[in-house]
């Protein structure tokens, strides 16, 4: 980074940084800063208060997966919580974590929890609090040693904790176990509006707010103000232009969209990462921009690929997170009208007006709107291409584009499925019949198709959907859902009255509503979801095969077998 040190000092952001690694004995200014309190630390503190109030040995389960900020949690509680919750617990940040090597992970689950066996249940002890992977909970009461903690593997089977379901974690007087599990809770909550991804603007507000308590913007005014590149710096202007309010926001739903769209398991740790590689390019170079302001236009061709706008749809195998963003880039969102606008740009002798347009409110207005850097612009066609393409991406930036029809039809149904408000999925119960019917292929008369394999004909019978919503959750006592489950849920009844459920992620909606506009399946579409296939099949078995069913010759001709009291009838009807 040769001398830059507001460089050096967001590097403090990237997963390499000796910053990311957490320590429950050590909890730092830095890190005691750029906490954030989330829905998870604010329910694992009632159960503590409630715990401590009551007396009762406990174990506090603190479960959840790798990286997703349970040893973060449990550093804060212990050396920056001002009510000093687990002052009193024998803490255990990893249960795997053993002093004897020899040992196997359950080995050394089972001496960490010895007093929580059956036999010791009852007898005085220290509470407990033990952050531990849901994986590793499972194998535990799983084992030949799960035998010895029966009532550890009921509380854990009564909540839910290792389903998909949000489980129940509610305070049980009653019970010597309580726990919190991050995997019920997500970096945005849900509202009938769509997403509200507040936690994640919260981090970014941790890093660009103007306030002297931000080490990063210290960093900004301290040491840029007297760098001799700081005008022209890409690192100081991309900072600048992330100070905008709505340019966080936008930042931080496009981070939720990956989520949802492309099952992204982001940790605030990589999101912090993702900070860092949208102000600094992988091949940032103090020296090396020093060297280019001699030469404006190799100058401002780099400075070019080295902002925001292009770090954030450009970047190629930074990371896995980059990589799914080059999606959403707006680059790739096509209509009339913006092919019109492009045509206009490109056929213009001089885009000084569009330029000035487009820059006017942002940091880097100054430097590419100067009269010397447009003329440039106006005689090389790479940079006047390059230009466009960020202009597109700045206004689409700071409209707030984000989510297709689709995505937010998606949004609606699934708040409106965890909200308990089952009434309101009629929509999307349609959608999934006549995405059956299209999947299968019907008949004139609305009758599904059974079987095509045979030469010459092919088979039909009449479904009749049977709409259930006992699965839907219980109404929600809230507008704004911070726990919940990520996938929609439909259900239909056989004939038997047995539940057929379809939970239904984004890449399934999507399928489901591109079918109900005429879509063909191909065959990635049937590897890709076989649960779908599943579901249809079992559809098919609540049908009229049994009674009646339809054939359909390769000419048009129809008949139709039934069963009746006297054996099978056979009649032409086409």
């Amino acid at each position: 980074m040769g001398s830059c040190k507001f460089s050096n000092e967001l590097n403090r952001l990237r997963k390499s940084s000796s910053d990311s690694i957490d320590n429950v004995e050590k909890f730092d200014r830095f890190k005691e800063y750029m906490h954030v309190t989330r829905t998870a630390e604010e329910d694992l503190k009632d159960i503590l208060r409630k715990v401590n109030a009551y007396g009762k040995k406990t174990l506090v389960l603190l479960c959840g997966s790798a990286g997703d900020g349970k040893s973060h949690l449990l550093s804060y509680l212990k050396n920056s919580d001002e009510e000093h919750l687990i002052q009193n617990y024998v803490v255990y940040n990893d249960a795997t974590e053993s002093s004897a090597p020899s040992k196997t992970a359950i080995e050394t689950m089972n001496d960490l929890l010895s007093s929580f066996k059956d036999t010791n249940i009852k007898n005085l002890g220290q509470n407990v609090i033990l952050a531990i992977n849901l994986g590793v909970l499972s194998n535990f009461i799983e084992s030949e040693y799960g035998r010895e903690y029966s009532q550890l593997r009921n509380y854990v089977e009564r909540s839910n904790i290792l389903t998909t379901q949000v489980n129940n974690n509610a305070f049980d007087q009653e019970s010597s176990f309580q726990h919190v599990s991050f995997s019920d809770y997500h970096m945005f909550s849900l509202t009938e509006e769509g997403v509200h991804a507040g936690y994640i603007e919260a981090i970014l507000d941790k890093v660009f707010c103007e306030k002297d308590e931000n080490l990063f913007y210290r960093s900004y005014i301290n040491d840029c103000s007297g760098c001799p590149l700081a005008q022209k710096c890409p690192v100081k202007k991309n900072y600048e232009y992330m100070m905008d309010k709505n340019r966080q926001k936008y930042v931080a739903e496009l981070l939720v969209e990956t989520i949802i769209q492309d099952k992204a398991i982001l940790t605030t740790r990589e999101i912090l990462n993702f900070i860092y590689d949208i102000l600094i390019a992988q091949n940032f170079s103090y020296t090396n921009f020093q060297k280019l302001l001699i030469d404006d236009s190799a100058y401002l061709k780099e400075f070019i690929k080295q902002i925001t706008p292009a770090l954030l749809f450009d970047s190629v195998d930074v990371t896995v997170l980059m990589n799914m963003l080059k999606k959403y880039d707006p680059l790739l969102n096509r209509s009339e009208k913006a092919d019109e606008i492009a045509i206009s740009y490109y056929v213009s002798s001089d885009v000084s007006k569009d330029i000035n347009n487009a820059f006017a409110n942002v940091s880097y207005k100054e430097i590419i709107c100067d009269s010397t850097m447009i003329a440039r612009i106006n005689d090389d066609k790479m940079l006047k291409s390059n230009l466009f393409n960020l202009i597109v991406r700045i206004q689409s930036i700071d409209r707030g584009d984000l989510g297709n029809d689709v995505y937010k039809k998606y949004l609606s149904d699934l708040y409106m499925f965890n909200a308990g408000k089952g009434k309101k999925l009629g929509i999307l119960y349609n959608m999934v019949e006549r995405g059956v019917a299209q999947w299968c292929g019907c008949d004139e008369d609305g009758n599904l198709c059974l079987d095509d394999k045979h030469p010459g004909f092919s088979l039909y019978e009449k479904i009749y959907f049977k709409e259930n919503l006992d699965h839907i959750p219980y109404p929600a006592a809230t507008d704004e859902l911070q726990r919940f489950v990520p996938t929609v849920s439909t259900a239909f009844k056989d004939s038997d009255g047995e539940r057929i459920l379809l939970n239904i992620d984004f890449s399934l909606y999507e399928l489901i509503y591109r079918l109900n506009h005429g879509y063909i399946q191909t065959a990635d579409d049937r590897n890709n979801h076989a649960d779908f296939i599943s579901f249809v099949n079992r559809i098919l078995q609540t049908g009229s095969l049994t009674e009646t069913v339809s054939i359909v010759s390769k000419e048009g001709k129809k008949a139709i077998i039934s069963q009746g009291m006297f054996g099978y009838k056979f009649k032409v009807v086409k």
